[in-house]
């Protein structure tokens, strides 16, 4: 039996990557998708994909970092899909800059103002203002389900990632708070810590290793991926976006009504807590 039958979902970021997983999770398990990414051509592959599992879904573009965007997006899949029941957060960028200068030794110091604001926009800014724009309807409705995807980095952060890892610990304090105003409306609202997932974003962090970092420098980026996984301690393959997708589908769905304000480590064990 299907879990989430009939029910509407927005996961942003859902163009690809890891939110092109959860919404295809979310569309094995019932639910109608609204694909939202800044790219609109990316979130209407995944949309075709979506269909392909017998729901609807609607391609929605949204710039996560502007709130007109955000309420845009809300608006939109109500007046479109007929309702909204899930909301998920997913979007996200990682501190990888592709035009930082070769070599350069990777520390909190030579994290620029731009770099930081980047990422705090899209990744805690962009969080805050679509949760904040789904709580009326959530409100009035007297039901719902958030899931922001926050990161193992905010367990564990590194000194190089100090923004990304600062920006996802943001999103996972964001989180409780919007679960302990909420949870007097039956909307249940939690995070997911993903570990290492081999998406394009996991892949930047390879090169990024390998371009700057002194103990990884000038190894094969993808046998530094291979080498963080291996060493983590089930010692086995990285992990795919279905493996978040399922504990997405899993906070959305009535098995996880006693969840509430928890940031939820799915890592394969990085991190013990």
């Amino acid at each position: 039996m299907v879990r989430l039958k009939d029910k509407v979902a927005v996961v942003t970021g859902g163009g690809g990557g890891l939110g092109e997983g959860i919404s295809l999770c979310l569309a094995r398990e019932g639910a109608h998708v609204v694909v939202s990414d800044v790219k609109l051509e990316m979130a209407e592959k995944v949309a075709v994909r979506v269909r392909e599992k017998g729901v609807k879904a609607l391609a929605i573009q949204t710039d996560v970092r502007f709130s007109d965007q955000c309420q845009d997006m809300i608006d939109t899949a109500l007046r479109e899909m007929g309702g909204l029941d899930i909301l998920v957060c997913s979007a996200g960028v990682g501190g990888y800059a592709p035009d930082r200068e070769p070599g350069k030794l990777l520390n909190i110091e030579n994290i620029t103002d731009e770099d930081w604001d980047t990422v705090i926009d899209v990744n805690l800014k962009g969080v805050f203002l679509c949760n904040r724009a789904i709580i009326p309807h959530f409100k009035k409705q007297r039901s719902g389900k958030i899931i922001n995807i926050a990161s193992i980095g905010a367990r564990m952060p590194l000194d190089f990632l100090a923004h990304y890892d600062t920006s996802k610990a943001g999103v996972i304090a964001l989180t409780q708070a919007v679960a302990m105003h909420m949870a007097r409306y039956n909307v249940n609202v939690n995070s997911v810590c993903p570990g290492l997932i081999k998406t394009e974003m996991g892949a930047n962090m390879g090169k990024l290793l390998s371009d700057s970092h002194p103990v990884f420098r000038g190894m094969n980026p993808d046998d530094i991926f291979n080498t963080l996984v291996t060493n983590s301690v089930r010692k086995r393959t990285p992990q795919t976006a279905e493996d978040i997708g399922n504990a997405v589908v899993f906070l959305a769905s009535e098995e996880g009504k006693e969840i509430v304000g928890q940031g939820l480590n799915v890592c394969g064990g990085m991190y013990f807590s």
